[in-house]
Formats: structure tokens, sequence, C-alpha cells
């Protein structure tokens, strides 16, 4: 309750606008900036991936709705209808590498941001010749494993743009990093991975994080 709670403080300070106002109406600082990126239909490219060798746990109608049902319901309601989100969902597609070629540490700080950036890219390399990835705002990419702490894909849910592709350390300043797929296509936007059992509250925790942009080195929305 409590998580829902401060998710929900988020998203509506997210939706506020970028002018600052003080309680008479005038322009002021008394405020933090909040972003006016998260609104409107955000495009997003759904994709559901899986290992040569790791069978997936749950069936891809499951994975679906809950990104272009669930998902979207809840970005929707939290943000008054403000924002809503159009999925593209394909899946599955299959990986060329086995899971121990993707497979995380548990742990923020001992993250292989090379892993992460093979997992988006590797992706993005299997649709690159029927996806025009500009046509997106952001992509969310299901591992089709089951996964707890180390176990399976190792992490269960995090955002990797802006997020770990940016590598986390005390000096950590989140940035777009730029993807490219084999043949050269780039994608920049946002971009969460969630395991195939990450609930719903993780989903929108890690998307929230794509929403709101970046300012002074800053993500808006965390």
């Amino acid at each position: 309750m409590i998580a829902r709670i401060l998710i929900s403080i988020v998203l509506v300070l997210s939706f506020m606008g970028n002018n600052v106002q003080t309680a008479d109406g005038e322009e002021g600082n008394s405020l933090a900036p909040q972003s006016t990126e998260a609104r409107g239909e955000k495009r997003v490219l759904a994709v559901a991936v899986k290992f040569p060798d790791a069978q997936p746990g749950k069936s891809l109608e499951e994975i679906k709705k809950r990104i272009t049902v669930s998902l979207n319901a809840y970005v929707t309601d939290q943000s008054y209808g403000q924002t809503s989100i159009k999925a593209d969902f394909r899946g599955w597609v299959m990986l060329p590498d086995s899971l121990a070629e993707y497979k995380l540490s548990p742990y923020n700080f001992k993250v292989d941001r090379n892993k992460v950036r093979k997992l988006v890219e590797d992706t993005m390399s299997s649709l690159e010749k029927e996806v025009d990835f500009s046509n997106y705002d952001q992509m969310v990419i299901v591992p089709g494993v089951t996964t707890t702490p180390g176990q399976g894909y190792g992490m269960i849910c995090y955002c990797a743009n802006p997020g770990m592709l940016s590598g986390v350390s005390k000096r950590y300043i989140p940035k777009y990093e730029t993807l490219k797929s084999k043949g050269g296509k780039e994608f920049r936007g946002g971009v969460i991975v969630a395991a195939e059992n990450a609930h719903l509250g993780m989903f929108a925790h890690d998307y929230i994080h794509t929403l709101g942009g970046i300012q002074d080195g800053k993500r808006l929305a965390p």
C-alpha cells in the first residue's frame, strides 16, 4: 500500500508541468522541477524474449496482458488520464546466446552493464528487419524465464535507459545511452527489463523511471 501511494505521488508530480508556481499563482521555486514529457500517449515496443537453453514459465498471452492491459490501466489511472500506453507487443523473440551470457547480478552495484546492453541490442537485432525503432518512445523487454534474486535471469526488474546502461556507482549520472542493432538501427528512448514473473508494481515502478526525462543530471520521475 505504501509503495502504491508513493508511486502515485511521483506520477502526479510528473504530470504537473515544467513551470513551477507558488501558492499565489506566481512562478517560483518552491517545488522541484516537474516534467511535461510524461504526458500523452506513449508508443511502447514490448518484446518477450527467450533463451535457447531456458523455457518460459508464463504464456505470451499472460505477458501481453500485463503490459497492454494492466500496465496501461495503471498509468492511465494514476495520471488522471493524462498519459496512456499504446503497446506494440512482439514475441517470442529468440536470443542468439545462452542465458548465462545475459544473466545479471541481483545487486545494482554489481550489474554488468555490458550484459544489459547485449540483451537490448540483441533484441533489437532480432527485430531490425521488421521494426522501425524511431516509431517508439520506450521499450519493454521481458526475459522469458522465472526469476528470483540470483536465479533465472538474475534480476527481476530494472530500468536500463536511463539507468543501468549508464553504470551504477556513487558518481552515477543518469543519461540516455544510444543503442544500436547489428544493422545500425538506433534507439535512444527509455528501456526497462522485467522478468516474466515480475508483478505489476515492479513494471510500473521501472516504467515510471522512463517517463519524466532528465534535467541537471537527475531523473525527474524517481
